[in-house]
């Protein structure tokens, strides 16, 4: 059987086509550039207080789980990110390198907890929240003396 042989030009066309499908699927890296940087993760717990209109000093908890809150993440260019928490007030995000601006979406008045992130890539923040919850014992109205 004969030998076969690719001439050089369609041996340099083949190399070209290998070439553009190394670049074109993104296999090749550029010197220089540096990869795309890899996400943070955001997680916590949020809980209201108090847990009752009246608490004695010797009870008092320690907050109730907020379920199905979801908790925006903005980062100035309009983009936001959502998480909302499972029935324990729990809840998890990947974000990618940057700041945020955080907004509960409730009523609640959020009285610890950051209002702002940054995240850096392969980073694990964890950010609790403690919302007032708004129960109040209701104030007697006294009649006019």
């Amino acid at each position: 059987m004969g030998r076969h042989t690719l001439h050089p030009e369609m041996r340099n066309a083949l190399v070209g086509v290998a070439i553009l499908l190394t670049v074109g699927c993104g296999a090749y890296q550029f010197p220089g550039e540096s990869p795309a940087p890899a996400a943070g993760t955001v997680s916590g717990r949020v809980l209201t207080v108090p847990c009752a209109p009246v608490e004695t000093a010797d009870s008092q908890c320690a907050g109730r789980p907020v379920p199905n809150l979801e908790l925006d993440y903005s980062n100035g260019a309009n983009i936001t990110e959502k998480a909302v928490t499972d029935a324990n007030g729990s809840y998890s995000i990947a974000l990618k390198p940057g700041s945020y601006a955080v907004k509960l979406k409730t009523y609640m008045r959020v009285i610890s907890g950051p209002l702002k992130i940054e995240v850096a890539a392969g980073s694990r923040t964890v950010a609790n929240y403690v919302l007032d919850s708004g129960i109040r014992v209701p104030v007697a109205v006294l009649p006019n003396s």
